[in-house]
Formats: structure tokens, sequence, C-alpha cells
């Protein structure tokens, strides 16, 4: 749980630092809306989401989201360090890797 609220905060950090209102969803997502009315979706993901076979249905879901305009929504995932190999291996399964909206940071970055 710690671990993922800390992955949570730096999302948020991030996008306030762009000057961006944030919002935590009830999902579990950090949402900010950028220039133009962008609607920006952070993910953080530890280990343990890796367990469920949910994750690949929510991450299909997520990245299927589309702002009013019609545009899908970035869907930004920040995952633990000793998960980042995996998730990634995951988003090739699942056809999401390259899509260019979909895509997997560090928290070194």
């Amino acid at each position: 749980m710690a671990e993922r609220r800390e992955l949570s905060s730096a999302l948020e950090k991030h996008y306030r630092a762009c000057g961006w209102p944030v919002e935590r969803a009830a999902d579990g997502t950090v949402r900010a809306v950028g220039p133009g009315g962008v609607t920006w979706i952070g993910l953080p993901v530890v280990a343990d989401d890796l367990e469920h076979e949910e994750l690949a249905e929510r991450l299909l879901a997520l990245s299927e989201q589309r702002m009013p305009t019609g545009q899908l929504c970035p869907l930004e995932l920040l995952p633990a360090a000793d998960c980042a190999g995996e998730l990634r291996r995951l988003l090739e399964e699942l056809r999401l890797a390259g899509r260019g909206h979909v895509e997997i940071y560090s928290r070194a970055a």
C-alpha cells in the first residue's frame, strides 16, 4: 500500500508541476487536465497488481478512455522498479506497446 501511495503521489506531483489541476479518482488513477483540455490518466503499478488477471482488462479499458472531443486519453503507467519489465511484457502481449498514447515511465525520470 505504501509503495502505491508513493507512486501515486509522484504522479500527482508531476502533473501539478506542469501546472495542471489534478484529481485522484476512485479507481486509483491520478487524472489531470492539461493544455487543450487533454485528460491525462496516470496509473501506479506495483508487483502485486501483475499477479491479478484483472490488470490486463483494466489496462485495456483505461487505454480506450476518450476525452469529450473523442480522442484517446494519454495513459501513463508508473511501475515500481521491481515490476517494470513484467509490465512492459504485459503491454506487448496486449498490443498496447508502441500505440503512442500508452507509456511506461520510470521513477528515475
